[in-house]
């Protein structure tokens, strides 16, 4: 089959025009027939909700960008100069479209290759405006009026170029949003006849702005993103592409006689029930973007609105999960190496202790924390899980794919367990979302996930966000567990009651067990572990037993942590894999021996 052409924007994230470029770009490629992505340059540092997300290295982008040159026929659009990946597009022999400083020239030569000319033009501000005494970085939201309205875009202070184009091309329908007055008095000397979208009002927050835009475009949208600016900016070839509105809200504060944990957990931001009811009229509950905080999970859940978490270039370029790469390993199984039921029950009479590390994953922000766990495992023989959604096997394809391929040939079958997490579409809190809908977010992502791994790769159990109050730890509703037992799922991990080994809920098909290291953080996940001594000093052992212990995988497996810390996770693998009476497996055996030390009546039933 022939290959999809893709046209590539690349340019420098500190452009003032470049959130208009965007859109703009976007709607003439869909014109056009092509698919269209965008990458922006700019300082990197690598940490967790950076502005500017994954380094170059560390983010795997050369290998993604080689990777997108393989699967499309990419063409591309040079604004300004580009540095990263120039060399290898003439390596490539790749078709350069247009390379030029000025977006009057990009905009003619796209329209030229779709055959068509533009009827409408906006002029919009720079990147940031004043309201309310504060400089708001607006620019990367009003895309939707350039995206669902098929118009030009040009920055209002560059009149004098955009003018003489818009005159040449005849466009006669001319909108203006978000300027001042003064450059609106320039704007209409020019152009009489300007209709004015919207105007900055005196007690405008990011909330009211974003949520207008949002409202007026509501009908057109395909889904919702809610993010800072630097996190939009980054994302708007994706956003375009999904058709989706985005809006953001600062975090409110909570009086602090109100915060029963953390005001980081229990904080939403200004426009929390706007974000659910826009979700709701929009038709798609999964949301992309980050959140203020972990308030917004909390809240969101409740209407069973869930967040794909994204930073900037995590992953380097997101239309990568357009294209399904179908597993070809599907005659074995990553459960095939397990110890048999036998070997377990030998493991109870002896009073083994089965232990494995669980990694929370706010998803495809996090892919490439994600493979260095992989490296890790494959280091050192560490069995673990990994929360996943479906997005993980769609958007990290190549890579994710070692998980099902066996040790000796350089995968890590056996070793890396996947679990789906939050529902398997996006973070939530379980204890507050309708079971309904977290029932559905899981039978959807269990499908997608099966359509490219098949079943051998499908995960059998279930790693809860938070599934019980954060005040005692001690809340369970089985009708959580009902909801992802429905899924044909076989095991739940949950945060009930951390510490000696109990079974929060159990039935022939799914067993609901607890985490054991009884430690509690303010902020995602809040049953964790951090150091080694989490486990000697925290964690219960009991002979039999086990002892599962959760670590927030991008604080600790991005590579700024690795560098800084490495040493002091080293220490958790090292006692795991060492310590006599201890053995190392993965999650889903450890269910299956739960399951065999409640029938030799060892373990107590969790009562409410």
């Amino acid at each position: 089959m022939a290959k999809k052409v893709l046209w590539m924007l690349m340019s420098d994230l500190n452009r003032k025009d470049v959130h208009l470029a965007i859109p703009t770009a976007a709607w003439i490629a869909k014109e056009a027939g092509a698919e269209f992505e965008c990458y922006l340059e700019s300082e990197r540092n690598g940490r967790l909700f950076a502005r500017t997300g994954s380094t170059v290295l560390g983010g795997h982008h050369h290998q993604q960008f080689n990777y997108l040159n393989a699967v499309f026929d990419v063409k591309y659009i040079i604004l300004g100069e580009a540095s990263v990946f120039r060399s290898s597009i003439d390596v490539f022999g790749a078709e350069v479209i247009v390379e030029t400083e000025s977006l009057a020239e990009v905009y003619k030569k796209l329209l030229a290759l779709a055959g068509m000319k533009a009827e409408n033009a906006v002029f919009a501000p720079g990147s940031v405006i004043k309201a309310s005494d504060k400089n708001l970085e607006i620019g990367p939201y009003i895309y939707p009026e350039i995206l669902f309205r098929k118009a030009l875009a040009f920055p209002v202070d560059n009149l004098m170029e955009a003018g003489e184009y818009i005159r040449e091309e005849g466009i006669s329908n001319i909108y203006s949003i978000y300027i001042s007055e003064h450059e609106k008095k320039n704007l209409v000397k020019s152009f009489p006849g300007v209709e004015v979208i919207d105007s900055i009002k005196e007690t405008d927050t990011y909330g009211t702005i974003t949520v207008r835009i949002a409202e007026r475009w509501k009908n057109s949208a395909k889904g919702l993103a809610f993010a800072d600016p630097a996190a939009i900016l980054s994302q708007l070839a994706s956003l375009c592409r999904d058709a989706r509105v985005s809006v953001y809200g600062e975090k409110s504060q909570v009086k602090q006689n109100e915060i029963i944990l953390h005001d980081y957990t229990e904080a939403k931001s200004e426009i929390c029930a706007d974000v659910i009811r826009l979700a709701e009229e929009i038709g798609n509950r999964v949301i992309v973007g980050r959140q203020t905080g972990d308030g917004d999970l909390f809240e969101w859940a409740k209407g069973g609105v869930c967040i794909q978490i994204m930073d900037p270039n995590r992953p380097a370029f997101p239309i990568v999960g357009t294209i399904p790469q179908i597993w070809a390993n599907k005659k074995t199984s990553l459960y095939d190496s397990e110890p048999d039921d036998e070997t377990l029950l030998g493991y109870a009479r002896e009073g083994k202790i089965l232990a494995t590390l669980m990694w929370h994953s706010g998803e495809m922000a996090h892919n490439e924390a994600m493979l260095n766990l992989l490296e890790l495992s494959s280091i050192t023989g560490i069995k673990m899980g990994i929360g996943v959604h479906a997005a993980r096997y769609e958007t990290c394809p190549q890579m994710w794919e070692l998980i099902n391929i066996p040790r000796e040939k350089g995968g890590v079958q056996g070793l890396i367990e996947p679990v789906i997490h939050s529902g398997g579409m996006g973070i939530m809190a379980e204890v507050n979302c309708p079971p309904d809908l977290l029932r559905q977010h899981c039978k959807t992502a269990l499908e997608r996930i099966r359509r490219l791994a098949g079943d051998g790769a499908v995960p059998k159990g279930y790693y809860a966000f938070a599934d019980t109050d954060l005040e005692t730890l001690t809340y369970s509703n089985d009708e959580i567990y009902k909801a992802v037992e429905d899924c044909g799922l076989e095991y739940f991990i949950s945060s009930v009651r951390p510490g000696r080994n109990l079974i929060i809920y159990e039935s022939e098909k799914l067993i609901a067990i607890n985490q054991t290291v009884r430690t509690q953080c303010f902020g995602s996940p809040f049953v964790r572990v951090t150091t080694v001594e989490d486990f000697k000093e925290s964690a219960f052992r009991i002979k039999p037993g086990w002892i599962i212990g959760t670590l927030d995988a991008p604080v600790i497996s991005f590579n700024p942590y690795i560098w800084r810390h490495g040493s002091r996770f080293m220490e958790i693998v090292d006692w795991m894999l060492n310590t006599p009476g201890i053995i190392n497996v993965t999650p889903h055996t450890i269910a299956r021996y739960a399951r065999i030390l409640r029938q030799q009546n060892i373990l107590p039933m969790y009562r409410k």
